[in-house]
């Protein structure tokens, strides 16, 4: 029994140190793969470091673009300030932006206008190189520069400075004469001029304006005055004399018919010849006008009656001032650039 007792007991020990040993022999593997494991970790922690290492090595050249970072942050800070401070002084809406700018440029337009000029007018001389008849006929054109200012509602001023050409025509009797020929008939000799002149000159009108703008518009009712100032240069007179012969006797009639059917008769008798000249420096003539007008932006009308005016000695175009003959009127038709 003591036998058989022992050889079970060796038995239970031998299987306990088979389970030990198992046992021992996993904790040996769970050790070696924790060995395994730790030496794997071991290397890419020495292989993780190394490529830090590397990577810290390439990226370290960079270091001096750390320093200047502070500097371009204050650089956007400071750009970023100014554009904030900016904004705010010109803090306003599109709209109102819009209605600025359609406020200003509808000052500009009431305020300021140039541009070309056209003028048609009829002009009536008076005492033409001293001859004691008026004109029967005159006209004149004109082309100007002009330059237009409002001050207010009711006032403006208006400069024009252009080339201006006049022409004029009369027609009158100088004189009859009464003759008897040598064989008793009586005749009449009628002496007829006609002279024609064109004239080309400088002209300088200022023009004053009281009125009225239509509300929300650029439209001017107004009357004006102005003052002018012309200044001769060229002028061409073509005189013409002619002689007529008339009688009352039935056989001087009869005469004066034969010669006439026969290409002969020295009736009537012409003369014609032509001056020019250009005037001097101290020749100029003075002119005023009063008138009515309606302007805009772009265009304009104004229609000028000849107050009064005079001129130097050798410039010589008059023409009658208001209420005296027959009146000189003038037509102004602008047209603005701007």
């Amino acid at each position: 029994m003591a036998f058989g007792f022992a050889q079970e007991y060796v038995v239970v020990t031998d299987s306990a140190a088979a389970t030990q040993a198992e046992q021992d022999g996993i904790a040996t593997a769970a050790a070696n793969d924790s060995t395994a494991v730790s030496a794997d970790s071991t290397t890419s922690t020495t292989v993780t470091a190394e490529a830090d290492s590397v990577k810290a090595d390439s990226v370290k050249p960079a270091a001096p673009a750390k320093v200047a970072a502070p500097a371009k942050a204050k650089a956007d800070t400071t750009a970023a300030d100014t554009a904030g401070s900016k904004k705010m002084r010109n803090k306003i809406t599109y709209a109102d932006y819009q209605e600025k700018v359609l406020r200003s440029a509808k000052k500009r337009s009431k305020t300021m206008h140039h541009g070309l000029s056209l003028m048609s007018a009829t002009y009536n001389d008076k005492n033409y190189w001293h001859m004691d008849h008026d004109a029967n006929w005159g006209m004149g054109m004109g082309m100007y520069y002009f330059y237009r200012h409002y001050f207010g509602n009711y006032f403006g001023v208006q400069g024009r400075l252009g080339a201006l050409y006049r022409y004029s025509r009369w027609t009158f009797d100088v004189d009859e004469q009464e003759g008897k020929l040598s064989t008793g008939e009586k005749y009449t000799l009628r002496h007829e001029l006609d002279r024609k002149y064109y004239n080309f000159s400088a002209d300088m009108p200022l023009t004053g304006k009281f009125g009225y703008h239509i509300k929300g518009t650029t439209t001017f009712l107004y009357t004006s005055l102005t003052l002018g100032l012309t200044k001769p240069i060229y002028e061409l007179t073509d005189t013409e004399n002619r002689l007529y012969m008339s009688t009352k006797d039935k056989k001087l009639k009869e005469d004066l018919a034969l010669f006439e059917s026969a290409g002969a008769t020295p009736f009537p008798a012409y003369e014609s010849h032509q001056t020019n000249k250009f005037f001097y420096m101290d020749d100029w003539e003075t002119n005023s006008w009063i008138g009515l007008g309606v302007e805009s932006r772009l265009v304009s009308f104004e229609i000028q009656m000849f107050a009064f005016g005079g001129a130097t000695q050798n410039a010589n175009h008059r023409f009658h001032n208001i209420g005296q003959g027959s009146p000189t009127w003038r037509m102004f038709l602008d047209f603005s650039i701007r």
